[in-house]
């Protein structure tokens, strides 16, 4: 019997108490009381989870769970009503459920700040044309911005099935210089659902740029056609990451980003531009080179960067990897020069190399 149903069984009173007392001290409070009177944990009353409004439309800030909540021993149900990241299947994906633990029990602090959006854009993959790749022994496509492995459908539509549920990685923030002493170069770093084979992208992750001897590292969130809108989150060169982003519906997506190193985290819903939908019809894994003021940019040198424990889930529940049979891989080849190529480690890590 779900553990709710069993509390509403053995004491009325303990559902009454969670659906009338809603704030988080007082969730907290009914919750406990139920657990002591009853033995039985009871899962969080319908959004349960706090939100505010950003300085940006269509984005809100989501608080921090209870003091005390453990993630590891929530429910599935528990972990949807606070807005927390889903967890992979621990059987099924030990290594994504264990970088997905770490990245739970190393969450310290949430605090937020103003959004800043920016001319940068994060947008479809460009494809121009494919190849063979004798090492990888795959048919590989070219992207004048995208390089990285993608899970693809043949959704045309969103599906509350078979549509991309969540997806996320660890990966450690690279250190960046700037190819010629002149110019501007930028990367970025992330996951997303959509983009391959649909116009919009739900998307998270960091960017790493240089110019001359200056470098500058940020992360960010943007569900594209909107523009990137950069998050307070410190970050820096050398900084271990986890990102996962979600969707609960075709017009509501999450995105959840952590600084390993330092503990501290930060979480935003959000909602696409008007007349803009999820379709769920790709998952990926990517280094890219942004639009940047409308144009393509030029891609900054990274040297190198790896993806760990990349995994994505669909609403069935079923395990898509970067070394699945459903993967393509793609590389970054602008003006006939391949700039990024990404290599698979293992089925679920991704080696990216300038």
């Amino acid at each position: 019997m779900p553990r709710q149903r069993a509390a509403e069984v053995q004491n009325g009173v303990c559902v009454l108490i969670a659906n009338l007392k809603t704030a988080r001290a007082k969730w907290l409070l009914a919750r406990t009381v139920c657990a002591l009177s009853t033995g039985v944990v009871l899962a969080p009353a319908a959004h349960a989870a706090e939100t505010r409004p950003t300085n940006v439309a269509g984005i809100e800030a989501v608080a921090a769970p209870p003091a005390g909540f453990n993630a590891l021993m929530a429910t599935d149900a528990e972990l949807t009503a606070l807005a927390l990241p889903p967890r992979p299947d621990a059987v099924k994906s030990p290594v994504e459920y264990g970088k997905w633990k770490r990245a739970m029990l190393a969450a310290k602090t949430r605090s937020f700040g103003d959004l800043v959006q920016t001319n940068r854009s994060h947008g479809p993959a460009a494809l121009t044309s494919t190849h063979r790749d004798l090492a990888q022994r795959n048919t590989t496509y070219n992207s004048t911005n995208w390089s990285g492995f993608a899970n693809l459908n043949s959704l045309t539509s969103y599906n509350s099935n078979s549509s991309f549920y969540f997806i996320f990685s660890d990966f450690v923030i690279p250190a960046v210089t700037a190819p010629s002493s002149s110019g501007s170069y930028y990367s970025s770093e992330w996951v997303g659902i959509d983009g391959f084979n649909s116009g919009d992208v739900l998307q998270a992750g960091i960017e790493a740029d240089a110019s001359g001897s200056s470098t500058g590292y940020r992360a960010w969130i943007e569900w594209y056609p909107y523009n990137e809108s950069v998050i307070s989150l410190p970050v820096a060169q050398g900084d271990d990451m986890f990102v996962e982003v979600w969707n609960t519906s075709s017009t509501v997506g999450f995105a959840y980003v952590e600084n390993i190193t330092t503990g501290s985290v930060q979480e935003y819903r959000m909602s696409p531009p008007s007349g803009t939908k999820l379709v769920g019809n790709s998952a990926e894994w990517v280094v890219e080179a942004p639009g940047v003021g409308g144009s393509q940019s030029s891609l900054a040198d990274y040297h190198y960067d790896v993806f760990w424990g990349a995994g994505a889930y669909n609403f069935s529940y079923n395990e898509f990897l970067p070394g699945s049979s459903s993967s393509v891989q793609i590389d970054m080849v602008q003006g006939g020069v391949t700039y990024s190529v990404p290599y698979l480690f293992n089925s679920t890590a991704i080696e990216f190399v300038y």
